[in-house]
């Protein structure tokens, strides 16, 4: 089956059920309702914050900020796609319309497909692996719980899957029990959220990087008809236009994902740091095996995602200057002087980088990835220190 969408079809339910997607009937209701449900956990989360908020317990502490972290910064999520809903509406009706183009090309078609079949690929992946890991990473303290039950393991108290102080008992049936599958549940749809995010980003990134290949070849089918003059001023129109399109794409999607890349650079770069550290205490304590199997989870998890908007931004500009290079390449020197002007000057806009920053501060890159590490490394150090 032929793709006709750089968005997979798991990736657009999920988009839907978000309530970001355009076109659905009520869907600011949804966006709403999953939001307040996030905002009502997010304080009893705090609340267990600040009660555990003493360096006698660090451990707890950090256990529980690293998720509150996550919540924070899936809710800044969710709330900047809402806010730039219009440029995201902007975004799919571009898509839709170079989708449109490519259908009576074969050659465009193809590349288009292929940069589709990839990102259909990856963003189901992405779905899928978070999917487990939140439920591993939810069910990891009850199944040692289990194994260690035989063993001298008095630890009794029956807890929750996530850190939360609620103002009422919880231990009791079946109260217990309905909390566990509700907060169940909620780790699940934060955790698909995070990868549905993250696939759209990798998803635009690789819908322009296809428009971007199409530009390269048609300046390659310019230099083929250097000696045609209407055949090449007609391509040189379209690759104008073209050329333009990606630009305005590019900016749209640094409207909408500037602010979720600062919030995730910030936010994972703490939540690096307290699984980091939950890691090291609990490598030499036996009876904290379900923390350290829980924060392996988790800190994969993590890095995967920093990785994906790293490698985003690293991606798109990398592609940016294959356009530079394929003007400079064609025979701009054998055509009509009005048109091997018209090429420098597009050699010359092609010069200004394409890119992802967070916050227009830092570009997304493999250089900011190592510099979270880093970052993150020196404050485990200083809490290891204090602990």
């Amino acid at each position: 089956m032929i793709a006709r969408s750089t968005v997979s079809p798991a990736l657009k339910i999920g988009l839907r059920l978000l309530g970001v997607w355009p076109g659905l009937a009520h869907s600011t209701v949804y966006l709403l309702i999953f939001m307040s449900s996030i905002l009502i956990i997010q304080y009893f989360q705090y609340l267990y914050v600040l009660e555990h908020f003493e360096i006698s317990e660090l451990s707890n502490l950090v256990d529980g900020l690293s998720l509150t972290l996550d919540y924070s910064l899936s809710f800044l999520k969710l709330s900047s796609l809402w806010i730039h809903r219009r440029v995201f509406h902007t975004i799919l009706t571009a898509m839709d319309d170079d989708w449109r183009k490519c259908i009576n090309m074969d050659q465009h078609l193809t590349m288009m497909t292929v940069k589709a079949n990839i990102s259909h690929f990856y963003s189901n992946a992405m779905l899928s692996f978070n999917g487990v890991a939140a439920v591993l990473y939810v069910l990891s303290d009850y199944v040692i719980r289990f194994v260690y039950s035989s063993k001298d393991y008095n630890n009794t108290l029956r807890q929750l899957p996530i850190k939360v102080l609620l103002p009422f008992e919880t231990e009791q049936s079946p109260i217990f029990e309905i909390l566990v599958v509700i907060l169940f549940l909620h780790v699940i749809l934060i955790s698909l959220t995070v990868a549905a995010i993250n696939g759209l980003i990798f998803t635009l990134v690789l819908h322009v990087s296809g428009q971007i290949d199409i530009i390269c070849q048609e300046f390659r089918n310019i230099s083929k008809n250097a000696f045609s003059y209407r055949s090449s001023a007609f391509n040189l129109g379209m690759l104008i236009e073209r050329h333009n399109k990606v630009y305005a794409f590019s900016e749209n999607i640094e409207k909408l994902f500037s602010f979720i890349a600062l919030m995730q650079v910030v936010c994972k770069t703490l939540v690096i740091c307290c699984l980091g550290f939950i890691i090291i205490i609990s490598v030499h304590n036996e009876t904290d095996v379900f923390v350290f199997t829980k924060a392996i989870l988790a800190y994969f998890a993590v890095m995967i995602e920093c990785f994906i908007i790293c490698f985003a931004g690293e991606y798109l500009s990398l592609k940016s200057k294959l356009i530079a290079d394929a003007a400079y390449e064609s025979l701009w020197y054998d055509m009509p002087p009005n048109q091997g002007k018209i090429i420098s000057f597009m050699i010359m806009r092609s010069q200004r980088r394409l890119s992802i920053t967070a916050g227009k501060m830092m570009d997304m890159s493999f250089e900011a990835l190592t510099n979270i590490m880093k970052a993150s490394a020196s404050y485990v150090s200083v809490l290891h220190a204090m602990y």
